[in-house]
């Protein structure tokens, strides 16, 4: 039927997962929305068989940040993913992008994959006609600066820093991701 791609927002937790909705029943910038089934098609697909997780949609092997090996579907229809990231010390890409997060840089998630099954409806708050993906086959999750869908940033910076704060041993600065030194930081000065 076709191809799409849909960006939602990212959240990184602390450690080596990185957590964030992937897709929601949101219509995007190009008027286009998951419907339930494929929000659940998203879900199985992932818990299955796992996906992996690009930079930009750029699928080049050099170009993958982690794997995508699990997913839950929330009461408010929300695909929430958790991947495994690559090790950022031997891959720079990751480093870069645990950074910008840290530093409270927003970023997203996109999907990718083909369109199984589709259909319309009207959108009362757009006036308008859109379509409804209704079932789709994922092939990979992608790390994006700007999502489609235009409501879903989030204050990662407030996101790692409430999730450092719940842990006891905290090793790594909430601001800019560096290690602390007897609880400070030597680059932003943080103190814990």
């Amino acid at each position: 039927m076709g191809n799409f791609q849909f960006c939602i927002p990212l959240e990184k937790s602390y450690g080596d997962e990185l957590i964030g909705v992937a897709s929601t029943l949101s219509v995007d910038r190009d008027d286009e929305r998951m419907s339930e089934n494929a929000l659940h098609e998203m879900v199985q697909e992932i818990k299955k068989k796992g996906v992996n997780l690009f930079g930009n949609h750029e699928h080049n092997w050099e170009n993958t940040l982690g794997a995508v090996k699990d997913a839950e579907l929330t009461e408010d229809n929300q695909v929430i993913i958790k991947a495994n990231l690559d090790n950022p010390q031997t891959n720079p890409k990751v480093d870069m992008m645990l950074n910008k997060l840290a530093r409270g840089i927003k970023l997203g998630l996109s999907v990718g994959g083909t369109v199984t099954k589709l259909k319309y409806e009207y959108n009362k708050e757009l006036g308008k006609r859109i379509k409804v993906i209704d079932g789709v086959k994922l092939y990979e999750i992608s790390v994006v600066g700007i999502p489609s869908n235009a409501d879903s940033f989030l204050n990662i910076q407030q996101a790692i820093a409430k999730s450092m704060k719940k842990s006891l041993n905290i090793s790594k600065c909430p601001n800019c991701y560096h290690e602390l030194n007897f609880g400070e930081c030597d680059i932003c000065l943080y103190k814990q």
